[in-house]
């Protein structure tokens, strides 16, 4: 139940986001940190989910959503996995280690986010094939913007496995 703890932290601590400040990270908050940047990466809801209330907009509010939900797992995975894609954005990519850039997808059957399985589909129109389990019935596509309006890829690092399945 920690991650409650931390998403009620961040968001006391988190002014709206309307000329927000900088996220800065709680004493002691090691495992999930939720700044604002993440709003910044929005949910691309299919079309039938357009207009649906309960349709998370941006990454922060699927954190929340995982919380609320009771799977704090996912949440941990969603949050690990986009904090690891903002410190490629903060440092850049060191040139040796990225598997690619793209569009990323978000999974709600296991949290993971990132770059899809199948990109040349999903290009196509298909639907995102998850990353991490392969799931692609529970997935959206995920678009990172700029305050200016301009769009970010997502770069994915190699993990040391390797991570080609």
């Amino acid at each position: 139940h920690h991650c409650q703890a931390y998403v009620a932290m961040a968001s006391e601590s988190t002014p709206p986001v309307e000329g927000a400040e900088a996220f800065r990270v709680p004493d002691g908050a090691t495992s999930v940190e939720v700044g604002k940047e993440f709003a910044a990466l929005k949910v691309v809801p299919k079309d039938d989910e357009k207009g649906d209330k309960n349709f998370p907009p941006h990454l922060h509010a699927a954190v929340e959503l995982f919380c609320f939900v009771k799977r704090p797992e996912c949440a941990k995975r969603l949050v690990d996995r986009v904090s690891g894609y903002l410190r490629v954005l903060r440092e850049g990519p060191d040139g040796k280690g990225t598997n690619g850039m793209g569009q990323a997808a978000v999974c709600w059957s296991c949290g993971h986010v990132g770059l899809p399985k199948n990109t040349d589909a999903v290009s196509k129109g298909e639907s995102a094939k998850c990353g991490g389990c392969g799931d692609s019935e529970q997935t959206n596509l995920v678009k990172v913007t700029q305050p200016d309006g301009t769009v970010v890829p997502w770069i994915e690092l190699k993990t040391k496995d390797g991570d080609k399945k």
